[in-house]
């Protein structure tokens, strides 16, 4: 019995000589199967147990005498575990981890596949691997806890599930047989991944959150130019965009989750930038001579971040894209309503002074302006231009029909010209070829006006009508100067009775006369 005593006494005290530990093992396996087929042996059983507890040391640990206290782990395999455990262990962290996780994982590596190496050998290698991922499993959960970043976070992620899991870690040539993948424990698996990914969205939330910061905080402080015109809502794309695609390399899932948080974090952004922004802007609207670029900035970063988010949207929560789209959407309502007005009310200036003066540089003033938006590569705000554009040329065109039927054809006949419709056409003409130099095939908004020469040559009642009902059937802006028609009827000079007689022939319209008069007063 003394000789089954040595053989456990050699497995509980660390090795005084450094021959290889598959040679230890080895070794020791041998002694301690001799031991377990006489511990198993009816006739020595007790003998054995006394034996042993008689000659524990006084001052033995807990782990060191559970050996002999407790048959059952006088086996082969407890004793092959807790050798291992005390023989095997991993780098230590460095104590900057952070900047140094990389290699600290290729470290771990390293220790991994030797480890298992040596673990090979001793037989009892499905027990000893589910321990030994156990530990590995540990040491991860304590880097997690100590990386801060979401790309370290990521790396540790990419290493769990693409390094440590994978055949050429855990399936090395020499235990092709053993496979120690199907050892791995699943549950304890999903359950650090887990952890993992709750982390990493926690670190994406976070750093998002603070880079969005920090480029408001940039945009706040640099001047609006054509350099810095697209740095804004590209800045912001490539915020929101790094993260999901640098998730992407492990999992679409995953991509998926990090790119919800940006999101989110996105309509966080736009909702308090929206109130700043707006109010920025409500105060260049009413100097006297506004800078254009702060409207023409703001929409083409709405209008490049809702197509962003919608082109994104796949996976993500649909009641947030809706939401960020409409914040979006409100933001460029907003912007585009004031960069109109501000063109409406140059419009209304100019245009009251031609149709009083007739001097054409007042209606030339207002295609300056037009000219006079942001000097910008097209291909930077081609879309935003066009939508701009398409809405002042419209407006203006209503507004010049508003002052043409306040203005008598014999004043207009003074200070234009005596052919009143030729002057109204080439306007027209001018208006609609100014703005398509600047938006090719921008819609049509000046048929009204080339409609109404022809109504001022129509010579009986029922010309008239058709005319009128041509104009209901061809221009664009119809819906916008209906109520100026009754107007537009008297300025040809029919008097009340026959302009309620051609609106009562329009099908589909219900355009009242005013009370009191007929139309707007001509002077």
């Amino acid at each position: 019995m003394s000789k089954v005593w040595n053989t456990l006494q050699r497995l509980k005290s660390p090795r005084t000589n450094r021959i290889p530990l598959v040679d230890y093992y080895s070794n020791v396996r041998e002694e301690v199967n001799q031991a377990d087929n006489r511990y198993n042996n009816p006739s020595t059983q007790n003998t054995f147990n006394t034996h042993c507890q008689s000659e524990v040391p006084p001052d033995a640990s807990e782990d060191e005498s559970c050996f002999s206290v407790r048959p059952e782990t006088s086996s082969g395999q407890q004793n092959l575990e807790h050798l291992m455990q005390r023989s095997v262990s991993f780098p230590k962290p460095p104590a900057d981890l952070n900047q140094n996780l990389q290699q600290h994982l290729v470290n771990v590596q390293e220790a991994v596949r030797n480890d298992l190496v040596k673990l090979g050998p001793t037989g009892q290698m499905g027990h000893l691997i589910d321990c030994y991922h156990h530990q590995t499993f540990d040491h991860l959960s304590d880097l997690l806890q100590s990386v801060h970043s979401f790309q370290n976070t990521l790396a540790l992620m990419k290493w769990v599930l693409h390094t440590y899991l994978s055949s050429e870690l855990l399936r090395p040539p020499e235990l092709l047989e053993m496979d120690p993948i199907k050892n791995v424990d699943l549950l304890l698996y999903t359950e650090w991944v887990e952890k993992a990914k709750n982390k990493l969205l926690d670190n994406a939330q976070k750093e998002v959150r603070r880079s969005l910061e920090e480029i408001l905080q940039i945009e706040r402080s640099r001047d609006c130019d054509e350099e810095t015109y697209l740095e804004f809502y590209v800045d912001i794309i490539q915020c929101i965009d790094a993260m999901p695609k640098d998730a992407q390399k492990i999992s679409s899932k995953l991509s998926n989750d990090v790119r919800e948080v940006c999101f989110q974090e996105l309509l966080t952004f736009l909702q308090r930038y929206t109130t700043e922004q707006n109010d920025i802007l409500g105060k260049q609207a009413k100097m006297d001579k506004p800078q254009t670029i702060h409207f023409f900035k703001t929409l083409t970063t709405c209008n490049e971040l809702k197509k962003h988010v919608q082109t994104e949207s796949k996976g993500i929560t649909r009641s947030l894209v809706q939401e960020t789209v409409e914040q979006l959407k409100k933001m460029e309502a907003f912007t585009l309503n004031l960069l109109i007005e501000i063109t409406a009310d140059t419009a209304e200036n100019h245009l009251m002074n031609y149709f009083k003066t007739g001097k054409e540089k007042f209606f030339n003033s207002i295609l300056e302006e037009q000219m006079n938006f942001p000097k910008l590569s097209l291909h930077q705000y081609e879309e935003v231009l066009k939508m701009v554009m398409n809405e002042a040329y419209r407006r203006i065109a209503h507004i010049y029909l508003k002052h043409l039927v306040q203005r008598s054809q014999r004043k207009l006949k003074r200070c234009w010209s005596p052919t009143v419709g030729q002057t109204i056409t080439a306007d027209a003409e001018l208006l609609h070829n100014t703005i398509s130099d600047l938006v090719p095939d921008v819609q049509q908004w000046n048929l009204m006006l080339l409609k109404t020469p022809e109504l001022l040559e129509c010579k009986g009642i029922d010309a008239v009508k058709l005319t009128v009902a041509g104009m209901q059937n061809e221009c664009l802006t119809w819906r916008e100067d209906q109520d100026l028609l009754p107007a537009l009827l008297h300025w040809k000079g029919l008097s009340g009775w026959q302009v309620r007689e051609v609106l009562d022939v329009l099908p589909g319209q219900e355009i009242r006369l005013r009370s009191g008069s007929s139309c707007l007063t001509c002077w």
